[in-house]
């Protein structure tokens, strides 16, 4: 069960991260499909599953946000990354300013992951 819901989680994650750098593309370039009902949802169907996936992992591994550091800073990580990408989303946000924002949004993820590779806090520990 732990190996599925892994590999699934995984799967997960990189649909996400693409399905982020994609609509940051969008923004910057002024596509339309920014705003495009069908890739918000599935971008939405995509998050969701992930975090419904994450859940079932934490109860599979018996590790929780708030009792395990390494979790917590992963979550709050999480809550960062989704507030910068979506400040990079709006409508008036200029291309440079999407750039910073995009690249901030990047590095919270890159640190999400070797969180969750090492299953070490960087900061809380």
């Amino acid at each position: 069960m732990y190996q599925l819901l892994l590999k699934a989680h995984l799967v997960l994650v990189v649909l996400g991260f693409l399905s982020f750098v994609l609509r940051t593309w969008w923004g910057v370039t002024g596509s339309a499909r920014l705003h495009n009902a069908l890739a918000l949802k599935a971008h939405k169907v995509v998050t969701l599953l992930m975090l419904i996936s994450a859940l079932g992992l934490c109860l599979v591994i018996g590790q929780y946000p708030v009792t395990d550091a390494w979790l917590t800073e992963k979550l709050l990580l999480l809550v960062a990354y989704v507030a910068v990408a979506m400040l990079a989303f709006r409508p008036v946000a200029p291309a440079r300013q999407r750039y910073v924002l995009a690249g901030i949004s990047c590095g919270l993820f890159a640190t999400m992951l070797l969180i969750a590779k090492s299953h070490t806090p960087l900061l809380l520990g």
